[in-house]
Formats: C-alpha cells, structure tokens, sequence
C-alpha cells in the first residue's frame, strides 16, 4: 500500500515532464543543483539508497552488475598506475645494471602497492584471510616489515613493543572482542599471516601489472636471477615465466650479459685509478658428468681461482703508493743498504706517544675491552654497569668507510704452485686493464 504522503510526489512525476530517472541524473550532474539541499540528501542517504536497488527484485541483477563494472574500472585504473614506468616497476633485462639489483627492494614495493593500489590491496586481503585473521592483523599493523629470508626486519624497540604487547594477553582481549568459537592466534602467528598474505598479495600485484605491460617485471627479474644463481632447470623456468612469476631464460641470459658487460667496464676503470686493491683466492668445483666411466672419475674436480678488486680508501692517491724506492732501502734482501736495527711488534706499543696518565694506551684498551665484554656476555647481574663503562680514548683514528666490492671473472688457474699464482696475478691484472 503506497503511504499518502508519497501520493502527491507519485502523480506529479508520473503526470509531469520528466520521469523519476531524468529528475535524478538532472538532481546529480546539473551543475545548477550543487548544494541543493535535495543532493545533499541523496549524498548522505546513498548507502541506503544502493542497500534498497540490491533488494528490489527487479533492479538487483543490474545493479550487481553495474557495481561490478565500476569495480573493475577502478581496479584496473590502480594496476595500470602500478605498471607504468613513473612507478618504477620497469627492469628491462638487456640493460640491466647492480644499481637496479641493490636498489631492489621487496618492502618498498609492497608498501608501494598499498598506498597506489589500497582497493585492489585491500580485496587481496580479503581473499587471502578470514575475517578474525584480518581483525587479527589490522592491530598488529596493515604493512608489516619482511625481508627475503621470511623473518621480520627487528630492531630493538620493534622486540621490546612485541614483547610488551605479549606480556598484555593481547589474544585473550583479541578473543573476547571478536567473539569468535575459534582458538585465538597468538601474536606470532599473527605475525606470520601478515607475512605470508604481503608476500601473496605482492607476486599477485606483480603478476597482474606484468599483464597490462611486459615491462613491467621488477619482481620477475630478480627471481630470475635467483632461479638462475641456483641453477633451477630452464624447464622450471619456462614455466614459472608462463606463469608470471619469473622472465623466460632468453631475458636472463640477456640480462647477465648486460650486467657482465658493466662489471667489466667497472674493473677497467678500477684498475686504470692505480688506487685499486687485488685479492685472490682457489676454490674447487666438481663437475660431474651425467655418465660417469671409470677413466674419467678422477677429472670432474677443476681447481679454479677467484678474485676480488676494491678501491683504497681514505684519500688514497697514486702518488702516496710510488714507494717502491724507499722499501728497497730498507729491505734486508738489499746488499747495499745499510745496517738498521730491525724493529718487532713490541715497538708498535711506544708508537703513539703515552698520555700522562698512569695506565698506558693498550692498558686502556684491555681494560675496557674486558669490561665491556663482562656487562654484555657476562652474567645478567654486570648488565646494569654497562651506561658506566666508557670507551678509551681514539688515537689517529681511521674514519669507518663502506667499500665497494668488485668481483672479478672466475679464472681457469690452479694457484698451487709458484706458476699458477704468477699467472693468476698476471690475468687479475689484465682484468683490471692494467697489462703489456
């Protein structure tokens, strides 16, 4: 039975020049209508107003419908902003560089996801957990830290605010809110989901932006560069790629190329700075044979050598190397140098010159060194002094440097004998461009 007082507003739109449709979409995007008291009302009544189109028999499939088209839209809308190159989720594998490799980083990309794509990270979310497991995690935090090994990135004050919040019972208050018949998760296993659902959520997030542009393959690449580090079969590679997981093996190959190619430049040019450090080493490698025979069981373990090249720091020139002269003076192998005292590790105690203090440098330092060690692997009780043991005083102290390391080209030389270590310096120094 329509009520009386909706009896007027019927007759008028059924008898008038517009129908109920026109009057709303006119109400919605007549630019006259803005404010208007009536729009406004449609605005705070929308929720309600969709709740009744989903009731009513004759508009629910429609409006299903429709819902889900904007829904798509919106979805895609977010992934095509993931995929574009401005989000930095290109790698492209024929010009590959170690910048892009020690860049990458999987936290940054899933907190990249979340704040660009929310609606598509949030539905993920939902698929992936219960509705408790979600309450569960929407207290321990919506982006949690997690790094390649699968454990949390702690700190000391992330450890003490956990340990607090488990010393608090928060399961039994978790339970008791939610009210759910199930067991509660414990914070450890909270943390685990949140976890397990980033990691899903991310190579999902990956999989579809590499569908709306092939360049879009952050992710891909570096796992497969890690199936390829570990010598997984080209088949598992193809079909991890045809899955959206990993590159195809040709891109890899292509991508290795490019990245031997910036190694070897990045040797040249270390080397020709004459400021360059060499290292070497052997390693053995056994490379058997898929048929082995019994004249060859001894052949499949090659000795090979390996190398290193790191720059001298500290403002290190070439001229403060050019000291061969001096050294050849004082060397004990020349015959014409003369007599000098020779000088052991006990003169490097009066090298510095000692304070006027009572205790000398190095008793200084065993002093502390003892210390420190009893208040932080002693017992529990020495703990409390360790604010009270301070540091010895620095004598000419070397400024802490972060030096980048260059690895060299793996050579086919056995460094055993006298010959193998001149041919390995030979070729380590060729490597390093610097050779007849």
């Amino acid at each position: 039975m329509i009520p009386p007082s909706h009896s007027p507003l019927l007759d008028a739109l059924e008898n008038g020049p517009i129908n109920v449709a026109e009057f709303v979409v006119a109400l919605l995007t007549n630019p006259a209508y803005e404010g208007h008291p009536v729009v406004a009302d449609l605005g705070t009544h929308a929720e309600k107003i969709f709740g009744a189109f989903l009731q009513h028999s004759a508009t629910h499939g429609k409006f299903i419908q429709q819902s889900f088209a904007v829904v798509e839209e919106a979805y895609l809308q977010e992934v095509r902003a993931l995929a574009s190159e401005d989000s930095g989720s290109h790698f492209g594998a024929a010009t590959a560089t170690v910048q892009q490799l020690e860049e990458f980083d999987v936290e940054e990309m899933a907190h990249t996801m979340e704040t660009c794509a929310p609606r598509m990270w949030h539905m993920l979310e939902s698929v992936l957990l219960t509705r408790h497991e979600r309450q569960g995690l929407g207290i321990a935090g919506s982006m949690g830290s997690i790094d390649q090994s699968g454990e949390d990135e702690s700190t000391e004050s992330a450890d003490d605010y956990w340990n607090q919040v488990e010393e608090i019972d928060l399961e039994g208050i978790i339970h008791q809110l939610t009210g759910n018949g199930d067991p509660p998760l414990s914070v450890k296993d909270w943390r685990a989901k949140r976890r397990s659902a980033i990691r899903k959520k991310t190579v999902i997030c990956s999989i579809l932006m590499q569908g709306i542009n092939q360049k879009s393959n952050a992710l891909q690449s570096i796992i497969g560069f890690f199936l390829q580090s570990v010598h997984a079969p080209y088949s598992v590679i193809n079909t991890l790629a045809h899955l959206g997981v990993s590159i195809s093996p040709d891109a890899i190959n292509n991508a290795l190329r490019s990245l031997s190619k910036e190694a070897e430049l990045s040797l040249r040019n270390l080397g020709h700075s004459l400021i360059a450090s060499y290292a070497y080493d052997n390693f053995d490698v056994d490379l058997k044979s898929h048929v082995p025979t019994v004249e060859k069981s001894n052949d499949s373990l090659k000795h090979l050598t390996s190398g290193l090249l790191f720059p001298l720091a500290h403002g290190i020139t070439p001229d403060d190397l050019r000291c061969s002269d001096e050294l050849w003076k004082k060397s004990l192998l020349n015959p014409e140098a003369d007599g000098q005292q020779l000088h052991t590790w006990w003169d490097l105690i009066d090298l510095h010159e000692e304070p006027t203090a009572e205790k000398p440098h190095y008793h200084q330092f065993n002093a502390w060194m003892f210390l420190n060690d009893l208040c932080t692997y002693g017992p529990e009780y020495f703990r409390q002094f360790k604010p009270m043991v301070t540091p010895p005083e620095p004598i000419e102290q070397i400024p802490l440097v972060k030096t980048p390391i260059f690895a060299a080209r793996a050579m086919n030389i056995n460094n055993s004998t006298v010959s193998g270590n001149i041919r390995a310096v030979v070729e380590l120094l060729k490597q390093g461009g610097v050779h007849e």
